[in-house]
């Protein structure tokens, strides 16, 4: 429609800095001459502008850019420290990029290498500050999860307040639970999956249930703890008195594992806070001669590809991936429009798929 290339060309002008900050736009006459259009063809275009926020109209003085307007840039930041999980990254940036294009945004991805805490810590510090000298209009943020990164995180919250730049963060808070930040949050709801899990596995017949602290790479954090929380408090409910053994060893630790499955603590099921640290545990299992799911089952969390190719495939949790997408830039595109809006927590269903590491043989 003739109205959205006009909406188009001006918002381009407004993103590449052709009109600043309180300045006019061009009459009604001139637009009109510039792109050959009705009078009523240019006003619904700058009333799309207008319910935008990217400009003003000023009765008896024209149409001004706003401070929004100003901003406009058509871009948004992902930013994504160290994240364990090579598929979410992927799917998420994939999904972003496809729901920003038809919104008329671009994505711009920054994401750190492994390496030490330090050297993670430097490298997000660095790509936090390419994103605001790109000036991007928001940013998706997933906080590093390491109790050492707890710091940066807040800086680069800080960093982005001080450039007036939204910040919807998702997979995890920045603060400790069951405190919440001022931020946007959206997240798999981690109390819930644990609890669905709990069910699972009482349902399979299982009394003496564990959970895996120590992970490969992130350790335990507060998404974990959540699952914890969950999983404990369902068998709880369910009348199970002995609750849960939390193990805070390494899954390959092949000693610790022995020594567990010949102590009267024996569990008959084994939780882990994500699929890398599950399927990681049944090959040290395996190799000391513990059967899985006969002697013990196992459940992982994110189902990357590695609970699909595990002997057995494991029972995971499914991280939405696709709708934390889409709901993380709704939710940001709504802070942009309403920074005073009073910050959002939404959590999302994760499915439980249900496969060999925790059915036993008939």
């Amino acid at each position: 429609m003739k109205y959205m290339e006009i909406y188009a060309a001006l918002e381009a002008d407004i993103a590449n800095r052709v009109f600043t900050k309180g300045k006019r736009l061009p009459g009604e006459p001139e637009l009109c001459r510039r792109f050959g259009a009705a009078r009523n063809t240019v006003r619904q275009a700058l009333d799309l502008l207008h319910r935008q926020g990217l400009v003003e109209k000023r009765k008896g003085e024209g149409t001004f850019i706003t401070q929004r307007g100003e901003r406009k840039t058509g871009l948004i930041g992902l930013l994504m420290p160290n994240f364990t999980s090579a598929r979410f990254f992927n799917v998420l940036k994939k999904e972003l990029e496809a729901n920003a294009k038809g919104l008329g945004y671009r994505i711009v991805a920054e994401t750190t290498a492994t390496g030490t805490p330090q050297q993670i810590i430097d490298q997000v510090r660095t790509a936090a500050r390419r994103l605001a000298v790109k000036r991007v209009e928001g940013v998706i943020f997933r906080p590093h999860l390491d109790p050492l990164c707890t710091e940066c995180n807040l800086e680069i919250l800080h960093l982005f307040q001080n450039t007036e730049t939204p910040v919807v963060l998702i997979d995890a808070d920045v603060a400790t639970p069951p405190e919440r930040s001022a931020c946007d949050l959206v997240a798999v709801n981690n109390i819930a999956a644990g609890r669905r899990i709990a069910t699972h596995l009482l349902d399979n017949g299982r009394r003496r249930i564990a959970f895996l602290m120590s992970g490969l790479s992130i350790g335990s954090n507060a998404n974990w703890s959540n699952r914890l929380f969950g999983l404990a408090g369902e068998i709880a409910v369910q009348g199970i008195d002995d609750g849960v053994l939390t193990l805070r060893f390494m899954p390959n630790d092949a000693n610790a594992l022995a020594a567990l499955f010949r102590s009267r603590k024996r569990p008959d099921a084994i939780v882990c806070g994500n699929d890398e640290t599950a399927c990681c545990l049944i090959e040290t299992l395996t190799a000391i001669g513990i059967h899985i799911p006969d002697d013990v089952a196992v459940v992982g969390f994110d189902d990357d590809s590695c609970a699909r190719s595990s002997v057995p495939p494991l029972t995971t949790i499914r991280q939405p991936t696709p709708r934390i997408a889409k709901t993380a830039l709704k939710t940001l595109l709504a802070r942009i429009r309403s920074p005073d809006n009073d910050p959002r927590e939404i959590l999302l269903d994760a499915p439980l798929i249900a496969r060999a590491s925790t059915t036993r043989s008939p």
